[in-house]
């Protein structure tokens, strides 16, 4: 039965065989769903469970990060012509010689005069446009780059960065597309169809026979990474009691993910091989569907009772808990999808929480994705920068502690941080002091890579049950639309080193001004309906502004009493 929209607001649900959610039949013991995962849904099933999941966002790193080792810059300069001899008719040796610069070339004519071995040397034609280059292998054997001649000489850096745009705007698709489709069809069938096709995807991209062909698969693979990673941390936070310790595992297990995806691209220097080695990870996770089942709170929601206490029954019994035979388990809200991705915007209170959080979505992603593919900028070894920073994202485990202070407070501090460490990035690179930018990178990129959990967590809590995958997402897809964007940020360190980490520091201090804002979802019970969402967790407001409009509707109020006696 659908909601009524009563003055701009989701009235409750009409009168049904439910009460609250709760079973009108005689005979069963009713329990909540948050309390049937206290007393059957906690143990060693709910670990395992994360841990197979948590697997699944570790290997969608290989799609997201892989590109930063397939497209890499390989030192390179011109190929030119093998220096050749020519004789005249008197029997004098002229030596055509060149010597290359990046993009152009000269041609030279070096001859003796034949009487005292004196050596002239004659420009004979100088910027000679190159059509193929000589690149550097010490450190990749082969990248797209090296393979199919895509340089700055030739417009060829714009075509690799514009393949990692095409992959973000494929992750935005599958966000909008696919997170439509889990909360209609399930969360584990969404892992199954994402998880088969970044298999067959990624195969393919490894025997891309140009540049176009890859691209394409890019943008395959970015929709349905979209869809195994958002797919995967809903089903975690929907069987998970502890949502912020489970968050947060989740971002340090996608930080280990980024350590292996550059050992793996350190063990395959050819692209092709990486590439093929990174698809083939996605093979173990196919039976998923099989041995895990689908997400117990989607089937309630879904009104599949006794399915859901199928998996209550499972978990009772691995976790040596006795389950009651006649025992029901009830949302209070029992209601199939509710809308779309429009829904989140229909009512007052849901349609600034949610502007909010596509904000803060889409600024995290800009900074996040613009220190990893700036990477590439700083100075020592591409492997050696890597490691620190994914290494750097593990220690987010800290993010458990940091977020029981409270979600507001942890997110605005977070983005305030990663901008602080931006804006001193510009002094350290005026004094050439590498060591030091590297070390301000991993921190800020911590904070960051810290804020990308937190706000997936807050996400998860502030929309329900039948719309959650949709709310995460449009914050998912908001944020690939940053991702988009920042590599063409990372571009702007031609023209002054420190210019990326200037934008993503104010981007930070913006985004961390508004997070102030957001409603503190911390220990309270997630919503199942779209009207709870909209009537609990009002944006914040500063106790100014409430007495402000307090004075205003009790001034209102004595118009009103006046003007009716």
């Amino acid at each position: 039965m659908a909601a009524n929209l009563e003055n701009g607001k989701l009235a409750p649900e009409g009168a049904s065989k439910f009460t609250n959610g709760r079973p009108a039949s005689k005979g069963y013991e009713s329990i909540s769903y948050e309390d049937a995962m206290v007393k059957y849904g906690t143990g060693r099933y709910q670990l395992v469970l994360f841990i197979l999941l948590s697997l699944v966002t570790f290997s969608t790193v290989f799609n997201n990060n892989g590109y930063i080792f397939i497209g890499a810059t390989q030192k390179h300069h011109c190929k030119v012509p093998e220096s050749s001899n020519w004789t005249d008719s008197k029997n004098k040796t002229t030596v055509f010689i060149y010597t290359a610069d990046t993009c152009t070339y000269n041609k030279l004519a070096r001859y003796g005069d034949g009487i005292d071995e004196n050596i002239t040397e004659v420009m004979i034609e100088d910027n000679i446009k190159c059509d193929s280059w000589v690149y550097d292998t010490s450190v990749f054997d082969l990248t797209i780059m090296s393979e199919w001649d895509l340089n700055s000489c030739n417009g060829g850096k714009e075509l690799i960065t514009l393949a990692s745009f095409l992959y973000m705007i494929g992750f935005f698709i599958g966000c909008i597309l696919l997170a439509d489709l889990s909360d209609r069809y399930g969360r584990a069938t969404m892992l199954l169809i994402s998880n088969v096709s970044m298999l067959g995807i990624g195969i393919v991209a490894s025997f891309s026979v140009n540049f176009p062909m890859l691209a394409i698969m890019r943008l395959l693979l970015g929709i349905f990474t979209a869809g195994a990673r958002n797919a995967g941390f809903v089903y975690v936070c929907e069987i998970i009691k502890d949502r912020a310790v489970a968050g947060m595992l989740h971002g340090v297990v996608y930080s280990i993910g980024g350590v292996v995806v550059t050992a793996i691209a350190h063990l395959f220097p050819h692209w092709r091989n990486f590439q093929l080695a990174c698809a083939l990870c996605f093979l173990l996770y196919l039976p998923y569907y099989w041995v895990m089942g689908e997400s117990p709170r989607w089937l309630l929601s879904q009104g599949r009772t006794e399915e859901a206490l199928t998996y209550f029954k499972k978990s009772a019994r691995i976790n040596k808990v006795e389950f009651p035979e006649n025992l029901h388990v009830y949302l209070e809200y029992q209601k199939p999808k509710e809308g779309n991705v429009f829904s989140l915007f229909k009512t007052p209170n849901l349609r600034k929480k949610t502007l909010l959080v596509s904000l803060l979505w889409f600024s995290v992603s800009i900074v996040f994705f613009g220190i990893n593919y700036n990477v590439g900028n700083l100075g020592g070894n591409i492997f050696v920068n890597n490691y620190l920073l994914q290494v750097s994202g593990v220690l987010q485990f800290l993010g458990i502690w940091y977020i029981r202070l409270g979600r507001r407070l942890a997110i605005s501090t977070a983005f305030l941080i990663g901008c602080a460490m931006c804006a001193v990035v510009p002094i350290f690179t005026s004094y050439g002091i590498d060591g030091a930018v590297i070390a301000m990178s991993m921190v800020g990129k911590l904070f960051i890579e810290a804020n990308f959990g937190m706000i997936y967590i807050v996400t998860a809590e502030l929309y329900p049950t039948t719309a959650r995958v949709t709310a995460l997402g449009l914050g998912s897809a908001l944020a690939r639309a940053g991702g988009a964007i920042a590599p063409y940020l990372a571009l702007s360190n031609d023209l002054w080193p420190s210019l990326p980490y200037v934008i993503f520091g104010v981007i930070a201090l913006v985004a961390g001004l508004f997070a102030i804002l957001l409603p503190e979802t911390k220990e309270k019970a997630l919503p199942d309906s779209l009207h709870q969402a909209e009537n609990e967790n009002p944006l914040n407001s500063f106790n100014c502004c409430k007495k402000e409009k307090e004075e205003i509707e009790e001034q209102a109020m004595k118009k009103l009493a006046t003007v009716t006696a």
